[in-house]
């Protein structure tokens, strides 16, 4: 559908959003590039810097805004309601980096732009913000791990509490995708400091689930056959066991395989996986990346991204970090929101599509809703849209109204 409507840049981004292929600087190491590649931390000190000529429409107002992190200056624009303030806040968190720019979104995205607008002439204020080492801020591109993202998150949140024309316990986060899970995180880690959070298009399963899923969903949305479907998801599954210390898909996809040819790529890489013999990390790297190289072409193997983003990192790994690999990916591939999302007592809007390929709306849904209820959260609302997909935008019907109406609800009454 994005495709025919002249849009195809939306649909690249939208369906490789959960996984991050990020070489944005020469100087990033292997181990940085990789470990960023197969997913899909300091304090803040805030100073205000206002634009000299602040732009405004009548019904917003924009200023510069700059604040420390860390070793790092982040440089975000702060749209404002057009009367005096204080007034309440929303940062917006982006999803995962972007498969052209290989980085997040910052102050110049479009859509963050109108929807801070929007949010201005509702009467809430909103930032937008370049993350380190990208656009105008400084410091450098680091591991985005989700709890790295979370801390980052927090110093803006912080940052923008600080300020005198906004209402420092009014203020929350808008997440989309990825964002998901960072503003839940968040919102469980300070809970005295986060007002509310807007979830959309976030998953409520865990990150591997979500990967498997994902999978899954595009490939039989693709029209693939239903044993290219099962052989693409056993591919999935024993490329995340690879990554992990302690396989957990490893009974369902040994009784998966012995369906299979006695031998064959599919059956070669299970037996690397489970039952590789004496042989060492790097010689296991080494003949992963061989298999890989014999199944990208396969109509299956199209939505694990083979050949764009895991053979080409992969092959550029040293030996002597994949011990460091495996442990950093493994942490994040296993994050569950029911770690943290039981601990959200803040008021919640999570906000779905119906026809989400990248991550099980319905169940989604039905998470959000257990956890909340499990942390005695009785100010939640969930929304799944009709006929909507993962790219929810100002565009998508029924979303600003979902929106706008909760905020009027929730967030605006004194």
């Amino acid at each position: 559908y994005l495709k025919s409507r002249g849009l195809g840049d939306v649909y690249k981004r939208q369906v490789l959003h959960e996984y991050e292929y990020i070489e944005r600087k020469p100087a990033m190491n292997s181990l940085i590039r990789l470990c960023s590649l197969l997913l899909v931390f300091s304090t803040a000190c805030a100073q205000i810097t206002p634009s000299p000529t602040p732009s405004s429409t009548g019904s917003w107002v924009e200023e510069d805004f700059r604040f420390n992190y860390g070793d790092a200056t982040i440089f975000s624009i702060v749209t404002l309601p057009d009367h005096p303030g204080p007034h309440p806040a929303v940062v917006i968190i982006d999803g995962a980096a972007d498969i052209e720019t290989r980085s997040r979104n910052g102050v110049s995205s479009n859509y963050f732009k109108d929807l801070a607008r929007k949010l201005a002439m509702e009467g809430i204020a909103a930032v937008r913000y370049d993350p380190p080492g990208v656009g105008s801020s400084t410091g450098s591109i680091v591991f985005d791990s989700l709890e790295y993202r979370t801390d980052e998150a927090l110093a803006v949140l912080d940052a923008m509490r600080s300020r005198n024309d906004i209402q420092p316990d009014r203020v929350g986060f808008w997440g989309v995708s990825q964002g998901g899970w960072v503003i839940a995180m968040a919102a469980a880690e300070r809970p005295d400091d986060v007002a509310f959070i807007i979830s959309v298009s976030g998953s409520g399963v865990s990150v591997v689930e979500q990967q498997i899923f994902s999978i899954e969903a595009q490939s039989r949305a693709d029209g693939l056959a239903e044993d290219d479907i099962a052989r693409a998801v056993l591919f999935g599954r024993t490329l995340i066991d690879w990554q992990l210390s302690e396989p957990i898909y490893q009974e369902e996809n040994m009784e998966a395989s012995h369906a299979l040819p006695a031998s064959g790529p599919l059956k070669e890489f299970v037996d690397l996986v489970y039952d590789p013999g004496e042989i060492t990390m790097s010689e296991s790297l080494q003949q992963g990346i061989s298999i890989m190289k014999t199944v990208m072409d396969e109509a299956w193997a199209k939505y694990l991204y083979l050949e764009e983003l895991y053979i080409p990192q992969l092959e550029n790994t040293p030996p002597e970090q994949l011990e460091a690999i495996r442990s950093i990916v493994g942490e994040t591939l296993l994050n569950d929101p029911s770690g943290y999302m039981t601990r959200v007592e803040c008021p919640v809007l999570a906000i779905f599509g119906e026809k989400d390929v990248l991550q099980p709306s319905e169940k989604s849904a039905a998470l959000y809703e257990k956890y909340l209820a499990e942390a005695g959260n009785q100010e939640y609302k969930i929304v799944i849209l009709p006929g909507a997909g993962h790219s929810i935008g100002l565009f998508t019907q029924g979303y600003w109204e979902a929106l706008s109406g909760w905020l009027t609800e929730v967030v605006l009454p004194q």
